[in-house]
């Protein structure tokens, strides 16, 4: 028993100073560290690739005019603004700008925002203030027609040179709404139709 009571006795020292060693302390799941990034994702000079700033349309419709509406719930989406873009400048000519944004907010709710914030104008024609079932799900509002002579004193949309389209759509997929702003020159017509 002396052999196997030495074996016992040998184990345990030898626990004790790899634990001892080793620095071990007790920790806490509040105490660990967050994964490092993906080595793949970072650049061959070996650091991380810039992010860029953020764009934010808000400051560019606002120069336009601070009277311009926008859903508080949408963000602005730059791959959806570089692919409309396309669209746009082919329908509305090549001076033609949009901002697009978008939402997980229910089309009903988005439509209610903005046809009662027109609502204020007496230029708006009054509209239902749910979208009616039967509608296409999509709104249409030139802006600089609509936000004239308003009810309540403020700002009306007097921009001379640029014309501001408001294009509101539920779509099939995520996100659930998109708010497009489409910015043309004054003399531009409504739609380019191509040549014959």
């Amino acid at each position: 028993m002396g052999k196997g009571a030495g074996v016992m006795t040998g184990a345990l020292v030898l626990i004790m100073i790899l634990s001892g060693c080793t620095g071990a302390q007790e920790g806490s799941a509040a105490e660990e560290q967050l994964p490092k990034k993906n080595p793949i994702a970072t650049s061959s000079a070996g650091t991380a690739p810039q992010q860029e700033p953020q764009f934010d349309p808000k400051q560019q419709l606002k120069a336009l005019s601070p009277a311009i509406p926008i859903y508080a719930g949408a963000k602005y989406r730059d791959d959806l603004t570089r692919r409309d873009s396309v669209m746009i400048k082919n329908q509305y000519g090549q001076g033609s700008e949009v901002y697009t944004l978008a939402t997980d907010d229910s089309f009903p709710q988005v439509y209610h925002y903005y046809t009662t914030y027109l609502a204020q104008f007496r230029a708006y024609p009054s509209q239902p203030p749910y979208p009616p079932p039967q509608n296409w799900r999509t709104l249409e509002v030139q802006l600089n027609q609509a936000m004239q002579d308003p009810f309540i004193p403020g700002d009306t949309l007097k921009t001379t040179d640029k014309q501001v389209l408001l294009q509101v759509a539920e779509t099939e997929a995520e996100p659930k709404t998109v708010i497009r702003y489409i910015i043309t020159p004054a003399g531009a017509g409504r739609r380019q139709v191509a040549a014959k």
